[in-house]
């Protein structure tokens, strides 16, 4: 990926591979572009055509206006952790943190534009911006939202990343609107840390998030100035030495040990961002839906309306298992007493079906795992001695619990069917005998060799029919419904 994309003019590469920047400021933010500095300018870019060396889509500094650049402000973050893999704090039940970072505010009104005859001020547009983003992460879970100030205060540049490392933040999303002297430049532009030695695990991390938001606000159809990394000019520096970044929310988040990042969602100075993005409250809102919907598309977040579960609550590592499901009880016992183990680290896989192999280790599970006699031999061709199942296989033999699927054959690898499940399940209890006089279905006749088995667990709440004739006896047997008849069979207390 390219971190930066231009919009209006190629700088030579070498000024940014060389930390030499040279900032092309509005004269409203910083000072004027000095001749001094146009000469410069001039010079090296002459120079680059000389010898063929030409950035790759850079972003003009031009573009950025009232961010807080170069003033170093001396905070006592504690010790560094350098390439971590946090993602979400240990804090706070393990929720994501994030705290969100209106720029300026009180006296502080960054960039103003007069728009028909009233003042646009950029405080006003990032206080928005930033509680409609709060507003629409309240409707996940597992996530806690601060911001920096929360009306028109002003807060000390030294005190945002401050508070956010007070509440624990997993990510800081500073939110601001650009301006410049030139009413053409326009569009979006994301603002990430410099690429360096210290805390390196912060670039991807914050790039993560950056890009999604990126993305959902050119989506939005705003104009894509890519991304700016920008290093200070050698004044300020991390602990190990290196040279830091040039603004300082990025750079006082680096010693924090927290992700983070400067949104620049639109242009104020220009008509047609300021039109189209940030002229009234449901456009302004948008914007922070935007940035709500990438950061909880970062982290994974789930609704507070979608179903929970098993992973969520801790009772299982199934994201695909809900406390909706009506296996989810019995999915949950099953793992939870080794009798059964997902298809991935992750998932359960209940409309999965399971082979023969698998669904006698799992009663070979359930049994405890018995110690077996090595010498005995199975008379089932099929089934290897160096066969993952062989074990299980050899304990449902010894203990009559199959007698295969013929004299010489197990057939392993076969689909599981309803009633050979049960069939395992009915040989492992006893082979207990069925009382009633005639089957509960009708495609269950007396003579069929699963006829005691389908109507002992009929009888015993074990398994019913998939409707209220039939038991489709030959059909794939799912993983969700191999769990729930087991669990029924051997705990009273499992739904």
């Amino acid at each position: 990926m390219k971190l930066i994309k231009k919009q209006k003019e190629i700088l030579p590469s070498f000024i940014f591979s060389t930390g030499f920047n040279i900032s092309l400021k509005s004269k409203k933010s910083h000072g004027g572009f000095s001749m001094k500095k146009k000469k410069i300018l001039c010079l090296l870019s002459a120079l680059c055509i000389t010898f063929g060396s030409i950035a790759p889509a850079f972003a003009a500094e031009s573009t950025v206006k009232g961010i807080e650049g170069e003033e170093d402000v001396t905070l006592d973050f504690g010790a560094s952790v350098s390439d971590s893999t946090r993602t979400k704090s240990s804090a706070s039940n393990g929720d994501l943190i994030v705290t969100l970072d209106p720029g300026h505010g009180g006296k502080d009104s960054g960039a103003t534009q007069e728009w028909n005859g009233k003042t646009a001020m950029e405080k006003e547009m990032n206080l928005k911006i930033a509680l409609a983003c709060r507003d629409e992460l309240s409707k996940y879970r597992g996530i806690k939202v601060y911001m920096t100030r929360d009306d028109d205060t002003f807060v000390e540049l030294s005190d945002r990343v401050k508070y956010a490392k007070n509440v624990n933040s997993d990510l800081i999303v500073s939110m601001h609107n650009d301006a410049d002297n030139n009413k053409s430049v326009h569009g979006t532009l994301m603002l990430i840390p410099i690429k360096g030695t210290y805390n390196s695990w912060l670039l991807p991390e914050s790039q993560k998030t950056a890009t999604l938001i990126h993305n959902n606000l050119v989506q939005l159809g705003m104009y894509d100035r890519g991304y700016l990394q920008r290093k200070s000019d050698g004044t300020n520096h991390y602990p190990d030495g290196s040279i830091a970044d040039y603004y300082s929310i990025l750079r006082n988040a680096t010693k924090a040990n927290i992700p983070s990042m400067i949104v620049e969602h639109a242009v104020i100075t220009n008509r047609n961002d300021y039109k189209n993005y940030l002229s009234s409250n449901g456009k302004l809102k948008k914007l922070g839906i935007a940035d709500a919907d990438a950061i909880a598309k970062a982290y994974n977040l789930k609704l507070k309306t979608d179903p929970i579960s098993a992973a969520e609550n801790n009772d299982a590592p199934f994201e695909d298992v809900y406390e909706s499901d009506w296996y989810y009880n019995t999915a949950v016992w099953g793992y939870q007493n080794h009798v059964i183990s997902g298809t991935t680290k992750t998932t359960f896989s209940p409309n999965q079906t399971c082979t023969r192999a698998q669904a006698v280790q799992m009663l070979y599970n359930l049994a405890g795992n018995p110690e077996i006699d090595k010498n005995v031999d199975l008379p089932y061709e099929d089934v290897s001695n160096n066969a993952w199942y062989a074990t299980a296989v050899k304990w449902a033999y010894e203990n009559h619990v199959t007698e295969g699927t013929s004299e010489t054959t197990f057939s392993p690898n076969d689909t599981c069917t309803r009633s050979q499940i049960i069939q395992l399940i009915w040989a492992q209890r006893g082979s207990p005998l069925f009382s009633g006089n005639t089957s509960n279905f009708d495609d269950v006749s007396k003579n069929d060799w699963c006829y005691d088995a389908v109507n002992w667990a009929f009888a015993n709440k074990i398994a019913a029919g998939t409707s209220a004739t039939t038991f489709e006896p030959n059909s794939n047997c799912a993983r969700s419904a191999i769990i729930t008849f087991i669990a029924r069979a051997y705990q009273d207390n499992v739904a």
